[in-house]
């Protein structure tokens, strides 16, 4: 990189930070007109893409450019911006020849030249070289130089001149395939999806998205505006189908952002999430009009992507989108309904598109519809068997479960509930779900079942149920337990039960969760006449004012002190009815009023506790809770979680008889509050085990106070940026299992031998400052270890004695280029996650983890595959994709749990099956110009069984299965596609 000037008003590289950064720029400053760099780099730090450029300004000298040379060989993706006079510049051929020795990811801007005279030296160019010759470069340098130019103009990359809107839409294509490359935007999808494909292809075809063989074609999008409606029976998979298309188009548009759950959500709400999502940052809003307002002027000229799930009303998508024109050119809008005529009600023009379809059309909007439908047989048949957790079925079953998935209708939801609920049952459970399936609709099926198994749950487990649908779907389950357990409903046992029975499911991050439809269809045989324990109430806007008023009430009676729980969250800070309704609803044990304003308290000197309202309150959520002295209105003796989230309140000196009277508190959450004046938890009750102060202000005595908390379980300090270090007490903390510190300027943490004795969750990521002592193997408990994106470049040989953890993650280390041998003795580790290191092999010592599950090193810098996972028989991921070094071989001999196989962006040559053991991956992705043959036999059938997928890139050749001693060529795929450069 060569700067002739000092025109780029950026801030200065740090040169020990030199192995964090995700992109690199090299550029000839001199003849690079309009502020193009800037702008890019610009675009790349707006879009989360840590980019490098060096000290920016200053001519580059030879004691600085070895450090450059370093950044390029621990950077996954360079990007060199070829101009005129790039080659005069000694430095920037330097870079180049760097980038291509090291074997980078390499994504060429030919910013006023063209590939041809890059790679060939002419013009500007082979004046250059004539330059340096005479300058005294050896004709081995000049040599090197030559090749390497030769090779980057052989990639796949940007031509300015092509690119009909100039630096600006080049910029916005750059950024956005740096961050697809780094997968910076993908939602959550299950990892073995059934019956997906042919649904994603007819969505794609309906947004005019180019689409083939699982890949989005480059440069084929249809420009106008597009809305498609995917309608479909409740539970028949519209939700998965819209995140997957997500997945595979985000990239394409300048903003997206993907609404869940419109109509159970709060429309202030969803037009914060909105914007937060298209503006990359987060945003609030006054009100719904200030919200209609802002949508409805920013984005005009933004190319966006929307999806709104869950929505039951065009008034939803009125208040989100307009009249469906408040965005820009080439957008799109996925509408998610279990309605088919939702856009109808928009004024529109019938029309007929070229595919013979009866689509909508307003001004330059096309509207379109797809209907899901149900599941074939063969897909129906895959997914209940899966459900089952039966290999292979029994053969008295077999014949019934033809009947009973053309019976259930194809609907995945279907199949899952009837599937769950016969597994492990005797044949005559099967023959009568059968015959009821039979003579009546699946859906009176599925909520005969449901109340069935509602009904035969223990009474505990009920109220968890119920618990879970009206208030914990996306929450984590620990923190509801610890009022489970006050309530001596027996959590543990409850959720098992549930999910055993397939009502609830527990996802990442322990986040419960529960199918919409299952909750509506609880909600209706709960709240039947003949049952008036359970009523859902959801009252919409009231006039005459901006508030909606969301209440989930059980174990209620007209409204009268039976009710046990509300649920009420306000769009802005509401008064709320403080006495009368303190008084009527005195049996509350979950109370939820967010943004309410309640009038402070005065407390009399003859108070006593019969004064106190809320006697068996044990939850009470009140975010950004405006003045925290109206707590001393409430009872709290039997208060076990209290959240002042977001709390405005500057009123802290209240804080301590607050304390002191919630004596039973176990869980106290003060996320975001910015206003703490006075240690909050200085007397807190001995009771308390969880602590969340995530992007809290904390004073420097309420850390050391910290350490007074003895039986704490939690404590999580999340980014708390003036938390420097850790109170040493805090590690004789014997109860504490679970400590977060990501986001902190912790340098170090204190390990001493004996100290953290029970410490099973460690999380520690984004330290920017944080190394790793030699003692961290003292910790014999830690079960989870997370160091993401921190500057570590190798672990300490003791890590090997953490003998019970189970999972490593190490994502994002951009320094981390070696493990030690020591690796081998983690003989408990099920997931070992080292994707976008800069790790080149793996020691020979992973041949002894044979608990392991999950490998992921997509985007490494290993060069062959390692041959110690050969025989890991729990082995089911491997992830390599993304790893441009990855040549030669890949032998999955021995690996008979493997469900999931990334080779994605590889360079491997062969993959070689040499067993009979049974092996099945779900997921085959492979992607390059070399032959890829399979040798052996996969369920002794041959490929047959096997799903190869793929993209528009790829080349499968020579694929040979070895059937009885005897190879024979099964089938071959040629996928032809001659190199293009993007943009062109």
């Amino acid at each position: 990189m060569d700067i002739c000037n000092n025109h780029l008003g950026l801030p200065s590289t740090k040169w020990p930070d030199v192995c964090r950064y995700e992109a690199f720029l090299s550029f000839r400053g001199g003849d690079i007109r309009g502020g193009f760099v800037e702008f890019l780099y610009e675009g790349l730090a707006d879009s989360g893409i840590i980019a490098f450029i060096d000290h920016r300004g200053i001519e580059i000298g030879e004691h600085i450019m070895p450090k450059i040379l370093q950044v390029i060989g621990k950077t996954q993706i360079c990007i060199p911006i070829f101009s005129k006079d790039f080659a005069s510049s000694k430095s920037c051929l330097k870079e180049v020849e760097k980038m291509v020795e090291c074997d980078r990811t390499i994504m060429p801007i030919f910013y006023d030249v063209s590939p041809s005279v890059v790679g060939e030296q002419k013009e500007s160019y082979q004046q250059s070289f004539r330059d340096h010759e005479a300058d005294g470069a050896t004709s081995t340098t000049i040599n090197n130089w030559k090749k390497a130019l030769h090779s980057v103009s052989r990639k796949r990359g940007w031509e300015l001149e092509k690119f009909q809107h100039g630096q600006r839409e080049l910029i916005n294509e750059v950024v956005s395939t740096v961050r697809r490359l780094l997968r910076k935007d993908d939602l959550y999808v299950t990892a073995h999806l059934v019956g997906m494909d042919q649904p994603v292809q007819e969505v794609m075809r309906k947004l005019g998205v180019g689409y083939e063989n699982g890949e989005v074609i480059k440069g084929q999008m249809v420009t106008g505006k597009r809305v498609v409606e995917i309608s479909g029976l409740p539970g028949i998979g519209k939700s998965t189908l819209a995140a997957v298309v997500y997945n595979k188009i985000h990239h394409l548009f300048e903003g997206k952002s993907f609404l869940k759950e419109v109509e159970q959500t709060r429309l202030l709400s969803l037009q914060e999430d909105l914007v937060s999502g298209l503006q990359k940052r987060a945003y609030t809003f006054k009100s719904p009009a200030e919200g209609n307002e802002f949508i409805k002027y920013k984005f005009g000229d933004l190319r966006v992507l929307i999806i709104l799930d869950d929505v039951s009303d065009f008034k939803q998508i009125n208040s989100l989108a307009g009249d469906l024109s408040w965005f820009g050119p080439g957008s799109r809008i996925i509408v998610i309904s279990k309605r088919s005529n939702l856009v109808d009600n928009h004024n529109q023009v019938h029309v007929t598109s070229a595919s013979g379809s009866t689509v909508n059309r307003c001004d330059d909007i096309l509207v379109e519809k797809y209907k899901l439908k149900e599941m074939n047989s063969d897909h129906a048949f895959q997914l209940f068997c899966s459900v089952l957790r039966e290999k292979p079925l029994k053969k008295e079953f077999s014949s019934l479960v033809c009947e009973i998935i053309s019976a259930a209708g194809g609907i995945p939801l279907v199949i899952e509930v009837v599937g769950s609920f016969l597994r492990g049952k005797p044949i005559e459970f099967w023959k009568e779900a059968m015959g009821r399936l039979k003579r009546e609709p699946y859906t009176a099926e599925v909520k005969r079942i449901l109340k069935r198994r509602y009904e035969d749950l223990e009474k505990n487990a009920q109220e968890i149920f119920l618990d879970v649908a009206c208030f914990f779907v996306g929450k984590d389950k620990t923190i509801p337990s610890y009022m489970w357990e006050a309530c001596e409903y027996d959590p543990y046992s409850g959720i098992n039960e549930l999910h055993d029975l397939s009502l609830v499911k527990t996802r990442e991050n322990n986040e419960l969760w529960m199918n919409n439809q299952l909750r509506a269809c609880m909600f209706e045989f709960v709240s039947v006449p003949r049952n008036k324990n359970f009523c859902f109430f959801v009252p919409g806007n009231k006039k005459g004012t901006e508030t909606r008023l969301c209440a989930f009430l059980f174990l209620f009676c007209s409204f009268d002190a039976a009710s046990e729980a509300l649920s009420a969250t306000f769009d802005k800070p509401h008064l709320f009815p403080e006495r009368r309704f303190f008084c009527e609803f005195s049996k509350l044990r979950y109370l939820k009023m967010n943004h309410a304003i309640v009038k402070a308290y005065k407390q009399s000197a003859k108070s006593s506790i019969e004064d106190f309202y809320l006697q068996r309150l044990k939850w009470l959520e009140w975010q950004g809770c405006n003045d925290i002295s109206s707590l001393l209105a409430l009872d709290m003796s039997k208060l076990i979680v209290l959240d002042l989230s977001g709390s405005t309140s500057s009123h802290w000196q209240c804080w301590t008889p607050i304390m002191m009277r919630a004596k039973n508190l176990k869980v106290l959450i003060l996320k975001d509050c910015r206003l703490l004046m006075e240690s909050p938890f200085s007397h807190a009750a001995v009771t308390l085990e969880r602590l969340n102060l995530e992007r809290s202000t904390l004073p420097t005595c309420a850390v050391r106070s910290i350490s007074e908390l003895r039986n704490l379980v939690s404590l999580n300090i999340k980014f708390c940026s003036f938390v420097q270090e850790l109170p040493k007490d805090i590690s004789s903390l014997e109860a504490l299992k679970e400590l977060y510190i990501d986001g902190t300027p912790i340098k170090a943490i204190d390990i001493a031998e004996g100290s953290y004795g029970k410490l099973k969750i460690l999380s520690a990521c984004n330290c920017e400052f944080l190394s790793l002592p030699n003692s961290i193997g003292n910790l014999k408990s830690l079960s989870y270890l997370a160091l993401n994106e921190t500057k570590l470049s190798e672990l300490p040989c003791s890590i090997g004695l953490l003998e019970n953890l189970q999972t490593l993650s190490l994502r994002n280390c951009r320094s981390l280029w070696k493990l030690p041998d020591s690796i081998g003795n983690l003989k408990k580790l099920q997931v070992m996650d080292l994707s976008s290191t800069i790790v080149d092999e793996i020691p020979s010592s992973v041949k002894d983890l044979q608990n392991l599950k999950e490998l992921k090193m997509a985007g490494t810098h290993i060069r062959k595959f390692p041959g110690g996972i050969k025989n890991l028989e729990s082995l089911e991921e491997i992830d390599f994709s993304g790893c441009r070094n990855l040549r030669g071989e890949c032998n999955i001999t021995g690996l008979s749990s493997l469900r999931v196989l990334l080779l994605e962006h590889t360079d491997i040559s062969r993959l070689i099956v040499t067993d009979r053991q049974s092996y099945n991956p779900k997921n085959l992705k492979l992607d390059g110009d070399v032959p890829i043959s399979i040798i052996g036999t996969i369920q002794g059938h041959g490929i047959g069984s096997t799903d190869v997928r793929l993209d528009h890139r790829s080349r499968l050749t020579d694929i040979i299965s070895a059937c009885d001693d005897e190879s024979e060529t099964v089938a071959m795929w040629r996928s032809d596609r001659s190199k293009e450069v993007i943009g062109g």
